[in-house]
């Protein structure tokens, strides 16, 4: 979750009464916007999210249970000044559940290869800070789901359901890290669409399945709070597995990179860039195939994020007038003409006078757009002290929404008080958190690699944004990296890029690099051909392995050569200075491993665990 300032909450009847103020200031983003859109030449830089799984073991019972003990560890963490493996002493945080830890570390990395060989044992020595903070029999697993949190003796302590934060018949409200805007957050998303929050997956059937399917952990003779009707009423639905309470989506684990661009307008090259990647590096590293001890028909954890933080009434459902809180990009923002209309086709709602508000303080139409669809939501959490002379020099307004919308992909403009001189960034969002650390490097280096080689050929992958929302549904089945294709554009290369596979070194770009200065063609404006199927020709649905790997080499000449191609060509485009032999060879490995599971050579989590 975004980092939101703490207060005195108010109820969400109290925020309802107070929402039209709060947006007509935060859209005081306006002030923060002139003040850095002339920021430039801020050096390339990113840094690493992981979550973790607090677990303690009972070795006597064979017994796994989640330890909700983030907020007394904490403490014992950050006030050890004990440093990592590059000197540097890392950073740590409780996360929306109690069994959770998120680190980052202790200083942002470069894009130097010597600092991307470094990401794995920094990983390492972060779990080992956190491993000794914590009880013999406790571990820092990244994991990215429980498989049997929901279920009775899943954690230690243990607790009652039903407790009024959440009302919850499968959780405790102590699975919730008891800070304002954890609870907040849950009390208003409930409270604000009116019922607890829906999730459904789609259930496993083998030959030993039931079916219809009807989750038997369901209680559906409650009678505490009147949602206990709910159940009753259809909410928990045939063949699925039912859970009703943010923590089952927001206590899942991730992998994120936030990378700092040099300036506004390559933040929003990578923020475009980045859009069609997400859905298939949520395929590559799908890890969560099992909630409440069910085998699910799905291999990733996003729909049950999408469902934990889904606060739009029936109504907004039924009209699609609001897309769900934490889900997928709305919309591209570069001023690229290579971007056509036909590529922005998100039906989402954009109010006209928020939007012509950022207009008339100077931003174009395509970022007024993307900002006014974020300022449209209600903030889900609101102190007093918010409406006690809001201070104007800062964006703490604009976080109540941007922080609290989450898309695959988020644009982050510097923030207000920048006392650490924090330029544009782009936080990459979708990947899931895997269990070793060398796996979590390599997709981590993997990202980086690919963001300096697409600026460095100046490439993009822009295809309508409707169709990326089709493959992260894609993305969600079991094994789509073998078993699925992927919408993605047939062509996608500059002549550099085109000749990955046949020609040397090109002159040097920068480590640094941003867009290549030479002008590409523009796409037709021309909607092209539809196939069978009813979409675009020039999206063909492509395997996994084509995307990453190219085609096979006894394909015909290719039409685009594969990401990791790609990477390669750029990697050898680098000076000795920037890159020796020896270190290439150490940055094989992580390329290597990305390969693999693309062939899939090596299986993802949620495979292995299914298997």
């Amino acid at each position: 979750m975004g980092v939101l300032s703490e207060g005195t909450p108010l109820t969400w009847p109290q925020v309802e009464e107070n929402v039209a103020f709060i947006r007509h200031y935060a859209v005081d983003l306006i002030g923060l916007w002139q003040r850095s859109k002339g920021r430039d030449e801020d050096p390339a830089l990113w840094g690493d999210e992981i979550e973790y799984l607090i677990v303690s073991l009972d070795n006597a019972r064979k017994n796994a249970k989640l330890a909700l003990r983030s907020a007394e560890i904490l403490p014992l963490v950050t006030g050890n000044g004990q440093c990592s493996a590059d000197g540097e002493f890392p950073s740590f945080q409780t996360e929306f559940c109690s069994f959770n830890l998120e680190s980052t570390p202790g200083k942002p990395w470069t894009m130097y290869p010597a600092d991307l060989l470094d990401v794995e044992p920094n990983m390492r020595s972060r779990r080992a800070i956190l491993k000794k903070h914590m009880k013999h029999n406790e571990y820092p697993i990244t994991l990215t789901n429980f498989p049997r949190f929901g279920l009775k003796h899943s954690t230690i302590p243990e607790y009652p359901s039903l407790g009024p934060q959440l009302k919850s018949q499968f959780i405790s409200d102590e699975t919730t890290t008891q800070r304002t805007r954890y609870i907040s957050t849950a009390k208003n998303i409930r409270a604000r669409r009116h019922r607890k929050v829906q999730i459904n997956v789609p259930i496993f059937r083998d030959e030993k399945t039931p079916w219809p399917f009807h989750d038997p952990s369901v209680n559906y003779n409650l009678h505490t709070y009147p949602e206990d009707d709910e159940p009753r009423k259809g909410a928990a639905k045939p063949n699925h597995i039912y859970m009703d309470a943010q923590p089952f989506g927001s206590g899942t684990c991730c992998l994120q990179v936030t990378l700092q661009a040099r300036n506004i307008d390559e933040a929003r090259q990578l923020y475009d860039r980045l859009i069609p990647l997400a859905p298939i590096m949520l395929a590559l590293t799908a890890a969560t195939p099992i909630y409440k001890g069910f085998l699910a028909d799905t291999d990733a954890r996003w729909n049950t994020l999408v469902g934990a933080s889904d606060d739009r009434t029936e109504k907004e459902i039924d009209q699609k007038t609001l897309s769900p809180r934490f889900g997928g990009n709305t919309s591209y923002i570069s001023p690229n003409p290579r971007l056509r209309a036909q590529h922005n086709d998100h039906t989402m709602s954009i109010p006209p006078k928020i939007k012509q508000k950022l207009i008339a303080g100077g931003m174009d139409d395509l970022l007024a757009s993307h900002f006014a669809r974020i300022l449209i939501r209600d903030p889900l959490i609101l102190c007093a002290e918010h409406l006690n002379q809001p201070d104007l020099t800062t964006s703490n307004l604009f976080e109540m929404f941007q922080g609290l919308t989450w898309q695959a992909v988020r644009f982050k403009p510097p923030p207000p008080k920048n006392v650490h001189n924090i330029g544009w960034r782009v936080e990459f969002r979708s990947m899931e958190v895997q269990p070793t650390d060398c796996e979590n490097a390599a997709f981590s280096i993997f990202v980086i690699l690919l963001t300096r080689a697409i600026l460095a050929f100046d490439v993009d992958f822009y295809m309508p944004i409707s169709l990326v929302g089709e493959n992260m549904e894609t993305a969600h089945a079991r094994d789509a990296v073998r078993c699925r294709e992927f919408y993605f554009p047939a062509t996608w290369m500059t002549e550099d890029a085109h000749e990955v596979r046949s020609r040397g070194p090109v002159d040097k770009p920068s480590i640094i690099s941003s867009a290549s200065d030479h002008a590409r063609p523009d796409s037709p404006s021309s909607i092209s051909p539809l196939n069978p199927k009813g979409k675009p020709t020039e999206y063909p649905p492509t395997p996994i392995s084509t995307l990453i790997n190219g085609p096979p080499s006894s394909a015909p000449t290719p039409s685009a050569p594969g990401l990791l191609p790609l990477i390669r060509r750029y990697l050898s485009t680098l000076p000795v200075t920037l890159l020796t032999p020896a270190q290439g060879v150490k940055l094989e490995p992580y390329l290597e491993l990305v390969a693999r599971r693309a062939d899939g050579l090596d299986v993802t989590p949620a495979t292995r665990i299914r298997e």
